[in-house]
């Protein structure tokens, strides 16, 4: 006979293991899987239910609660969440009856990235002071995002020796610890060197440090830090409602197909398993394109 029982921690951790192991997941989405599911079972014992006895109306109850202050995305991924965690509970005869497979996330609008122009890019760029440390790391940042499209853990990730200069390249551990070597140009090439040869040393001093970009006293900056650097200058040219770290990932992928990449060789260098999810630039592409029509076209 199956045992009742509730969420603990050591059942959690098993999960969680399963998701690292199994699936590939990166450290950030098992950490936000892992938070889902202990805000399920927060939300349960307020109703004095423990998990083993949950119904699909019973789930079905807990996301119309939790919907109204949640984008449709952070829901869907709360639903995955929970979805693998009874997968997984039934596979390892936790429990017999699986209520959550009919239950079914939502629709995302579908709604096009913001992309940066030339010219955004430019005063971006133009924003760090390079007479500085400070500067000439953002700088540095700033180039290396655009010119490589990495998400932002890959680049707090980046590791000194994964800079290749002699190839002018990034060696790249994205999602599921895949690897992946993306290049970068002459103008990044340029402030790497900079940065390196300046900046990196003197945060450093004699200390020794496996992270490429480093802070004052040689530590290695986080995701918090990239995000507050890209949201201060955006907002000094009138942008911080719409750039993100992730924007320059955007920008990049779009700025390539505009200037005749093809889509697979974008997806290699995003680290797309799907080549799907990098369709979504032809979109993007294609709407900065009509914009263009509507407004230099006379007949438009």
């Amino acid at each position: 006979m199956i045992q009742r029982f509730n969420i603990d921690n050591e059942l959690v951790d098993k999960f969680c293991s399963v998701l690292s192991l199994e699936s590939g997941l990166s450290s950030n989405t098992v950490t936000a899987y892992r938070g889902d599911i202990i805000d399920f079972n927060l939300w349960l014992e307020e109703k004095e239910i423990i998990v083993s006895d949950v119904s699909e109306p019973l789930i079905n109850e807990y996301f119309n609660h939790v919907k109204k202050s949640l984008k449709v995305s952070t829901l869907n991924r709360k639903i995955s969440s929970i979805k693998k965690f009874y997968l997984w509970m039934v596979r390892e005869k936790y429990m017999e009856i699986n209520p959550s497979t009919k239950v079914k996330g939502l629709k995302l609008r579908e709604k096009l990235a913001f992309v940066l122009t030339e010219e955004q890019l430019s005063h971006l760029f133009s924003l760090p002071n390079t007479e500085t440390n400070n500067g000439l790391r953002d700088r540095t940042i700033l180039e290396l995002m655009y010119a490589s499209g990495l998400r932002v853990s890959e680049l707090v990730g980046l590791k000194y020796t994964d800079c290749l200069l002699a190839e002018k390249a990034v060696l790249v551990w994205g999602k599921g610890r895949k690897e992946r070597v993306v290049p970068f140009g002459e103008e990044a090439f340029f402030w790497i060197q900079k940065y390196l040869s300046h900046s990196r040393p003197t945060f450093l001093k004699n200390k020794s440090s496996t992270s490429f970009f480093v802070g004052r006293g040689g530590g290695k900056l986080t995701r918090q830090f990239i995000w507050k650097l890209v949201r201060t200058l955006a907002k000094q040219i009138g942008l911080e409602n719409y750039c993100t770290p992730h924007t320059f990932r955007h920008t990049f992928a779009t700025h390539l197909l505009n200037n005749g990449a093809d889509l697979r060789s974008i997806q290699l260098l995003l680290g797309h398993t799907d080549i799907s999810t990098t369709q979504i630039y032809t979109k993007i592409a294609l709407d900065n394109l009509k914009r263009i029509y509507a407004k230099h076209h006379p007949r438009a």
